[in-house]
């Protein structure tokens, strides 16, 4: 099977480990520095500036993939043009729950979307043809191992990770709740940007690797404790795990009332914390993305299930799926114009327009951007995206009439937003705050209940 790809696989696993798999990999030359190796692409290609068509001609000779496969379409941006590839798409998402307003307009562009079980339920809500589940990780080898020259486990229970509350709202408390531990006598060491060989070896001097998914998924973290000798601790109402490793066999969960209790049981009997640690070492050796990529073969030789769409959606869904993405400001702003020339009376590409020129010119363009968000919310009086995008930019003048007036207009129409198509558009802020993520989340709440006026009240609380 070949597969076209617009991530260097290897960072996760050997290229000959990948057995039945013919890997062809695409993206910019410099991009992709993973704990701090760099990882080549086999075809240097910007998809943020370049087409679909060239791409294919760019493919190295006799090479024509059976599957295109696109990993995280939230942080690596789509070529133009992506839906005239005669062969399935399949897309990769993960993390949804802090970019969801970015990803509901990528329909059109995909066969088929991989993602865990608590988002398979979300996506098909949204208009995805074919939603599936799919593991996307697996341990990273060159990094992720056991270690000849670490011959001391000096930390009983050890985690590296993401700390920000903004976006590790739920972990943050069970963060604190594990170095609490150290009062009863653990030895317990919580470590933030640690990556690479330096984190492969943290987790060598660990006893216990304590873990927490975001969205009761496999995350990265479930297969480096393992793969690093250490006793893999996790949250047993994860809906994945158990696919992957055997409870109190190859690895140990915990919930709300035994966290504490399983620690202390574990250190007191070494014999038995050591013997689940080898298993899930042993266990996760069995685990490896070559293997997972087989099972994509159905999807292959599939027929195609690219949903019916217009210019105009695949377009806007192209452009506001790349906010979030490394493109350049310029880059956004183009693929955002093309937008706007296939649908200028669309509020929604006039809204993008008006963040894309904000991303690209900061606040020198600041009134360039005022200006296409009155021209969204003139297109469609009860449209509110443009509304809250035009409070955030007053909220940083000192103009006072007009943050008022705003401020009306925004409660005005947000006792109307009664619709999907009144809250379809992303808003201020950029990036990953407390008020961007709670908006993300509020949106799958939404989409889950069926509930676009509880989205719209979030946007204005």
């Amino acid at each position: 099977m070949r597969i076209l790809c617009n991530l260097p696989l290897e960072c996760f696993d050997d290229r000959a480990a990948m057995r039945g798999v013919e890997l062809c990999t695409f993206g910019p030359p410099d991009r992709m520095m993973v704990d701090g190796v760099h990882y080549g692409f086999d075809v240097a290609f910007d998809p943020s500036k370049g087409t679909w068509h060239e791409l294919a001609a760019s493919l190295p000779d006799g090479f024509v993939p059976d599957l295109v496969l696109i990993y995280w379409p939230d942080q690596e941006p789509l070529p133009a043009d992506l839906e005239q590839c005669p062969v399935p798409v399949v897309g990769v998402v993960s993390d949804y729950n802090l970019t969801l307003p970015y990803l509901v307009g990528l329909w059109p562009f995909f066969d088929s979307l991989l993602c865990d079980r608590h988002g398979q339920d979300l996506f098909r809500r949204l208009s995805f043809e074919d939603v599936r589940y799919w593991c996307q990780y697996a341990q990273k080898r060159p990094s992720h191992r056991i270690y000849d020259d670490v011959t001391t486990r000096d930390i009983d229970v050890g985690f590296a990770g993401n700390l920000n509350p903004a976006v590790q709202r739920e972990r943050s408390g069970w963060i604190a709740r594990v170095s609490q531990l150290a009062a009863r006598g653990v030895g317990v060491e919580v470590r933030q940007q640690v990556h690479g060989e330096d984190y492969g070896r943290f987790l060598n001097r660990c006893k216990i690797g304590w873990n927490r998914s975001i969205r009761g998924e496999m995350n990265l973290r479930a297969f480096e404790v393992p793969a690093c000798g250490a006793l893999l601790l996790m949250e047993d109402s994860n809906l994945e795990v158990r696919d992957f490793f055997v409870p109190d066999e190859e690895c140990v969960l915990y919930n709300e009332d035994n966290l504490e209790a399983i620690v202390e049981q574990l250190l007191a009997d070494p014999a038995r914390t050591e013997r689940i640690a080898a298993a899930g070492t042993r266990r996760v050796q069995t685990h490896r993305l070559g293997d997972r990529l087989q099972e994509l073969g159905s999807l292959a030789t599939g027929q195609l299930r690219r949903p019916e769409s217009t210019a105009a959606d695949r377009l806007l869904g192209r452009a506001m799926a790349m906010m979030t993405t490394w493109a350049s400001g310029e880059a956004l702003a183009q693929a955002a114009i093309a937008a706007h020339k296939e649908a200028p009376d669309d509020p929604r590409t006039l809204n993008l327009l008006g963040l894309a020129t904000l991303r690209w010119r900061g606040s020198e363009g600041g009134q360039d951007a005022f200006n296409l968000l009155r021209n969204a919310s003139e297109a469609s009086e009860g449209y509110l995206p443009s509304v809250i995008n035009m409070a955030a930019i007053a909220a940083a003048t000192d103009d006072l009439q007009l943050q008022s007036v705003i401020r009306a207009e925004r409660e005005r129409r947000m006792t109307k937003a009664l619709d999907w198509a009144s809250i379809d558009g992303p808003t201020l802020p950029f990036g990953f705050d407390d008020c961007a993520v709670e908006r993300s989340l509020a949106l799958q709440q939404a989409i889950r209940t069926g509930s676009p006026e509880a989205f719209a009240k979030t946007l204005t609380d």
